[in-house]
């Protein structure tokens, strides 16, 4: 700001803070505001209800012209324990139903193999739309069979009923008829299968048993013969009765054995201790007639002396039976030696017969050893024979009883209604479908449009306040204009000063602080960025408010190329604003007053200079003259992105309000013309939207207080 005007600093304490200015990354905005998107919808609602009504009419073009699908659906069931007519062993290939049996069993339904066999029963090879080309073409046989297979399969299902063992097995096609046909026949081909293949199986069950009894049969024929020969050429006819003998034997020797043993050593021992002679009654008796002899000696000693003749007769008594004494007791011992002899040799003959039974049980048991080994094998090659010959016979028993391991529980009946296309599926398809079209409509119209919607809109986006917003008169209920009057809306504004027009240009010249003496703003400049935004509407609308508010108000046209606001109130004027810069006029010879609200007008000449004095300090001196001259000094600039002398004329003024026209000027154009004035030096204010549309702010104007427009009209007139 110019120092000379003396309100450089107040104007900036007066001027829109931090703290006023708003945010360009508030914490309200979100990236996803739902109130948003309701409000874009509802202003959009025309483009939904279109675009919705379209993909729904087509929706219902196309239900029409889609071919109507029959679908049939058999069921067949898995019975969980076939019970057969002849009991079969344990382990013969039949496994219980479980849960990923029936899984198994789905994938069977549908199988190639399976939906061969049904193409050839129904002769599908043959039908258009199977093997068949529709146009009429003729196929090869082979070829067509394939195709037909391929077709069956890409719609055939089979799908487990709950947790159940049931499958339901469905088709749909064209012809009814076809559908069930197709459906009846896959299950009891199914079925069928399920029989004959258990059939095929049990023949060659059958067979296979019959081939591998033949060899058995020679192997136990083979193995019996061996042990014959072996037991012939051992002579064991009973390994184990002929081990038994043996060893009863061996235990009585072992007996026997040691009976002598004892006999023999009691012989030996009576044989040293002399035993047998003390206990002969021979030697007792001796022996009793030697101690009478002994006895009478020693008396007839006694009585007679050793003299006498009778003790030489009992001594020849003595010696005669001393004699016979040792005569007996030689005799008993070489009795006893005998005796010993013999224990000794029976002893020997007992051990060499132990030791003959011992050994030929020694070689009876490794005789045994190889004779098991082949009643082993024998045996074997028996028990495996006789159970494949149970086996066999079974196998034979039950050939021609064999029964499907499944059974139909319902056929398909001729549909009567069309399954494809479901009008509940395709209603609900169009309207996602409508939905989705209407949202992305809406989504391009909305990315398309460059210009500002509201309030919100400017502020997170140019970082600056809103101090009004100028409705389209066409929008306004019950006024009608010509567009084509340049004074339309400031002859409206005169006559309808409590209008929501004019509150407009109020709300303008309080949130620009205008009327707040020494302290507001004297001189403001109208900018835009472009032309046709409605700056010079703007600024003659803001002259002639402030006017008929009592201000004394100048509306200086410094656009020396359009010349706009001098050709709407001052036509006819010759000399102008640059024949002021120039010294060639005064501001009262060339000031021209507006008689609809006691306003003046400095216009432009109909001179083609001056491009440049506008831009030179004769002008900061011709608006500070004038700021100190009148309450308001406004000046209506040309577009400011084109113009380099708009961008200097505007840092002359205390302020800028710089308009942009609503949903017009692009967002990019504001911000570069936003970032122009400010390197000129320029000190924005705020931003007037222009031409809005009353209505739809009203349906849809997220933070505009014009939302809320059909709740204070009343107020207006």
């Amino acid at each position: 700001m110019n120092a000379e005007h003396g309100k450089g600093e107040t104007i900036m304490e007066i001027g829109t803070t931090d703290a006023v200015r708003p945010s360009a990354d508030r914490d309200e905005t979100t990236l996803l505001d739902l109130r948003q998107i309701a409000l874009t919808i509802r202003r959009r609602l025309w483009w939904v209800m279109a675009v919705v009504a379209i993909v729904l009419g087509l929706t219902v073009v196309a239900y029409m012209l889609v071919p109507r699908r029959y679908s049939a659906t058999a069921t067949v069931a898995l019975d969980r324990q076939v019970e057969e007519l002849v009991a079969q062993p344990k382990g013969d290939g039949t496994l219980p139903t479980d849960s990923p049996s029936v899984d198994t069993e789905v994938q069977v339904l549908t199988s190639p193999r399976l939906t061969g066999e049904v193409v050839d029963a129904l002769n599908l090879g043959r039908r258009a739309g199977f093997g068949q080309p529709d146009d009429g073409t003729v196929v090869p046989p082979e070829q067509a069979r394939q195709r037909a297979v391929r077709r069956l399969m890409s719609g055939l299902s089979a799908k487990r009923v709950g947790t159940s063992y049931a499958i339901a097995v469905s088709y749909a096609a064209p012809d009814p008829a076809l559908s069930a046909a197709i459906v009846n026949r896959t299950i009891d081909q199914y079925v069928d299968d399920q029989r004959t293949g258990r059939v095929g199986d049990r023949d060659r069950e059958t067979m296979l048993l019959r081939e591998r009894m033949g060899k058995l049969r020679s192997d136990v024929i083979a193995a019996e013969a061996a042990v014959a020969r072996y037991r012939a050429a051992t002579n064991l006819i009973d390994v184990q009765k002929d081990s038994t003998a043996t060893q009863q034997e061996i235990s009585i020797l072992n007996t026997q054995l040691a009976t002598a043993a004892a006999d023999r050593a009691a012989a030996v021992a009576r044989l040293n201790a002399g035993v047998g002679a003390d206990a002969s009654p021979v030697i007792g008796a001796l022996r009793a007639q030697q101690a009478q002899l002994s006895a009478q000696r020693a008396e007839l000693a006694g009585r007679y002396g050793p003299l006498h003749p009778d003790l030489a007769k009992i001594d020849r008594s003595l010696t005669d039976v001393n004699a016979s004494i040792g005569k007996e007791s030689d005799r008993i011992r070489q009795g006893l030696a005998a005796e010993a002899r013999v224990a000794e040799g029976r002893a020997g003959a007992i051990r060499s017969a132990l030791s003959s039974a011992e050994g030929g049980l020694m070689a009876g048991n490794n005789a045994s050893v190889q004779l098991n080994e082949l009643l082993r094998t024998a045996e074997s090659a028996r028990t495996l024979y006789q159970s494949l010959l149970d086996r066999y016979q079974q196998s034979v028993a039950g050939q021609g009883t064999e029964r499907s391991r499944s059974s139909v529980v319902a056929y398909a009946l001729v549909p009567t209604g069309h399954t494809f296309p479901n009008p509940a599926v395709f209603g609900v398809a169009g309207l996602m479908a409508a939905l989705i079209a209407a949202g992305a409509v809406v989504l391009v119209l909305e990315l398309l449009e460059s210009g500002f919607k509201s309030r919100r809109d400017v502020e997170s986006k140019l970082g600056l306040p809103v101090l009004g917003n100028v409705p389209d008169l066409a929008t306004i209920p019950g006024v009608s204009y010509s567009r084509r009057d340049p004074l339309g809306p400031p002859d409206y504004l005169v006559e309808n000063e409590a209008s929501v027009f004019g509150e407009a240009f109020r709300s303008i010249r309080n949130g620009a602080h205008i009327e707040q003496g020494e302290r507001g703003i004297r001189s403001l400049a109208v900018c835009s960025a472009l032309p046709n935004e409605g700056k010079t509407t703007t600024a003659i609308c803001l002259a002639r408010s402030a006017a008929m508010a009592g201000l004394k108000t100048v509306l200086i046209d410094c656009d020396l190329r359009r010349r706009a606001s001098s050709r709407s109130m001052a036509a006819e004027a010759q000399k102008g604003l640059t024949d002021l810069l120039k010294g060639d006029a005064t501001f009262d010879e060339v000031a021209v007053r507006d008689a609809s609200s006691d306003a003046w007008v400095l216009p432009q000449g109909d001179g083609k200079s001056g491009y440049d004095l506008i831009t030179q300090s004769a002008m900061q001196t011709l608006i500070d003259t004038l700021a100190g001259r009148f309450d308001l000094v406004v000046l209506d600039t040309a577009p400011v992105l084109p113009l380099a002398e708009a961008r200097a004329v505007a840092a002359m003024a205390d302020g800028v309000l710089l308009v942009t026209r609503w949903r017009k000027t692009p967002v990019q154009a504001a911000k570069l013309a936003t970032d122009l004035l400010g390197r000129a030096g320029a000190r924005i204010v705020g931003v007037a939207l222009t031409r809005v549309n009353l209505k739809e702010q009203a349906r849809a104007g997220d933070g505009d207080e014009m939302i809320y427009y059909n709740q204070f009209a009343g107020y207006y007139s």
